[in-house]
């Protein structure tokens, strides 16, 4: 029994030593509490504002008439006269089949005619003199008739061995060539006319009521830096199935043709009411790497939230916000570029 005694009394000490250590080290490495810094910013509560209503869309240029040429007799393609984009006029001649054949049907059809016009005087002259059968005279008559028709028909049929522009535009597509068949009803051209041109954009169904015709309207041509002046001229009453959108289209003159179908445009229509909108200072936005728009707001307790928005263009006071914010939301306008979402600010 004495053994275990003595054996038990060192250890206790050992334990009280050791635990004596412990709280000696983490009463003397406790480190002080650090306290965040505020950032000064400045902001400003936004308020709904009566702004003039104006609508922005992204548009193409289309052509004022777009349609397919083809030769409506069959034949061999003799000659293909234009390439595609090239400017052509009205009355211009595209492209040619071979005559030969047209024109033997066309003396075919001279001799026919002077055959029946010889038969129809003399039994004409019979008719008259109560010689011929009323029946006999009625089959002459027919006959001539039938034989001009017949000599109509092969003259138009050699002249249609032509191909020529029906208006003055740009051959946009080109599907013929030289020593190939053509056929009745078969493209050779597409042509547009492009000496008026629309702007066309999408617009939805919620904005479509607010526009008529005849609405003036801004078009920008950003590759052209050329902003120009036009009115709707077609707003079309059926909309798009899948993107519930309808289609306006504002009429440009473009006697010099630089105006190209395809080509971009940003389209500006007041619909001359006015709108309560929210709207923010410019440098208030920010845009991060990924191209993302957002705005810091401050909270009742004085952190600055990151919040992404959507614009809708611009205003005489600034951007105008459709989504994101709420009036009397306090906007960080100042200081921005300094704090981080969560970060505590002082005003």
């Amino acid at each position: 029994m004495a053994v275990v005694i003595r054996t038990a009394i060192p250890l206790v000490a050992m334990a009280s030593l050791f635990i004596s250590v412990l709280s000696s080290c983490g009463s003397g490495g406790a480190e002080p509490k650090l306290t965040e810094t505020p950032v000064k910013i400045s902001v400003k509560e936004i308020t709904r504002e009566g702004q003039p209503e104006a609508f922005s869309y992204s548009g193409t240029i289309e052509a004022d008439n777009t349609v397919s040429i083809g030769f409506s007799v069959s034949g061999r393609v003799q000659s293909v006269n234009v390439q595609e984009g090239q400017h052509v006029n009205t009355g211009q001649l595209l492209a040619t089949i071979e005559t030969t054949e047209y024109e033997n049907s066309l003396l075919v059809a001279k001799a026919s005619l002077e055959q029946a016009a010889d038969n129809f005087k003399r039994y004409d002259e019979l008719h008259a003199k109560g010689s011929l059968p009323e029946r006999d005279y009625i089959t002459a008559k027919v006959t001539l008739a039938q034989a001009q028709a017949n000599l109509s028909s092969a003259q138009k049929r050699l002249t249609d061995t032509k191909l020529y522009a029906p208006f003055a535009g740009i051959i946009s597509a080109k599907s013929v060539e030289k020593g190939a068949s053509a056929a009745p009803g078969v493209s050779g051209f597409t042509l547009l006319k492009t000496d008026q041109v629309y702007a066309q954009a999408s617009v939805t169904e919620s904005e479509i009521g607010k526009l008529t015709i005849g609405k003036d309207a801004s078009v920008t041509i950003p590759v052209l830096k050329e902003e120009l002046k036009g009115k709707i001229s077609i707003i079309n009453p059926q909309g798009d199935a899948t993107t519930r959108t309808f289609a306006v289209k504002i009429r440009l003159p473009n006697a010099s043709g630089k105006l190209l179908p395809g080509m971009m445009t940003d389209i500006n229509i007041a619909t001359g009411k006015t709108a309560d909108v929210l709207t923010i200072p410019v440098d208030a936005v920010v845009r991060d790497a990924d191209d993302i728009t957002y705005v810091f707001v401050v909270n009742a307790q004085n952190k600055a939230i990151r919040k992404r928005i959507a614009t809708g263009g611009l205003s005489a006071t600034g951007i105008i916000i459709t989504n994101g914010l709420q009036p009397g939301d306090k906007v960080v306008v100042a200081g921005q570029t300094r704090i981080k979402d969560g970060q505590t600010v002082s005003l």
